[in-house]
């Protein structure tokens, strides 16, 4: 009868006992999995901390360094532009020379009208004449949508902000309307001109410009805003106007382009002789 009593009021034995009363001491223990979570949080808020104080400690330096180079920027665009202005009167003076030169000959007047035609055809002279004027404006910032992926470039710009691949549709489209001179805020296109970004700016054989954009077409005005309006440049300003992108055309009596300064003389002929190449 005691061992059947011993049985019932003992019912586990004394080895699973220790062991049981082991493991409740281990969990009750300083290195708890509670502990090493909050070690761990603990660690990572610091390190979240000091990479929040870095980076405040870094925004003036940066912002310093931000200023020094737009006032580089500035400073070198200005040089450039006295550079053109200088370059447009020499090419004046040069003008000038060869035409008192060839006016004393029949066949030389005849040469310098041909000059004439291709170099206003070529952009290597400023042109005049009837044009179109598309103008294109940002969106406002808080009419612009989301910087999410812009179905125009296929990257994260914003959606309200013309693009270079803006540009590049709408000079094609007005050369395609029977423009017969184009130039994108006073910078004149060739055949060799390029419409490119490099991050945010908008550049045109690698002189930077700024918004607004004015896109001027040298041509039969009429005849060159009508084939623009009803083809795909007009459908595509409509497409520009969802983003929140405005524009206009308008039609101007006179306009005046100035020449490129991109034009390089590559190769030249003398008729009777063989090529000569700088």
């Amino acid at each position: 009868m005691s061992l059947l009593t011993n049985l019932a009021e003992n019912s586990l034995d004394e080895g699973y006992a220790e062991a049981a009363a082991r493991r409740v001491e281990e969990q009750r223990g300083p290195w708890r999995p509670g502990w090493l979570l909050a070690l761990g949080l603990l660690g990572v808020g610091l390190l979240l901390a000091t990479s929040a104080a870095q980076v405040r400690e870094r925004a003036p330096a940066a912002a310093v360094a931000r200023a020094a180079l737009t006032k580089e920027v500035q400073r070198r665009t200005a040089a450039t532009d006295r550079l053109e202005a200088d370059l447009d009167r020499l090419r004046a003076s040069v003008a000038k020379a060869r035409q008192d030169a060839l006016a004393l000959t029949a066949s030389g007047s005849q040469l310098a009208t041909q000059i004439d035609q291709l170099e206003g055809a070529t952009g290597a002279a400023p042109v005049v004449g009837p044009g179109v004027v598309v103008h294109l404006e940002d969106a406002p910032t808080d009419q612009a949508p989301g910087a999410d992926v812009n179905p125009r470039t296929s990257d994260t710009t914003p959606q309200g902000r013309v693009t270079d691949r803006d540009l590049q549709t709408i000079v094609n489209e007005l050369w395609a309307a029977g423009a017969e001179a184009i130039a994108v805020n006073g910078e004149r296109l060739t055949t060799l001109s390029a419409i490119r970004s490099a991050g945010e700016a908008v550049l045109v054989d690698f002189r930077p410009i700024s918004p607004p954009y004015d896109v001027i077409a040298i041509g039969d005005a009429r005849r060159v805003q009508s084939a623009f309006a009803e083809g795909f440049g007009g459908s595509y300003l409509q497409v520009l106007k969802g983003y929140g992108i405005s524009y206009s055309i308008e039609t101007k009596k006179s306009v005046r382009l100035p020449a490129s300064g991109g034009i390089t003389v590559r190769y030249a002929t003398v008729p009777g002789k063989t090529e000569v190449r700088p």
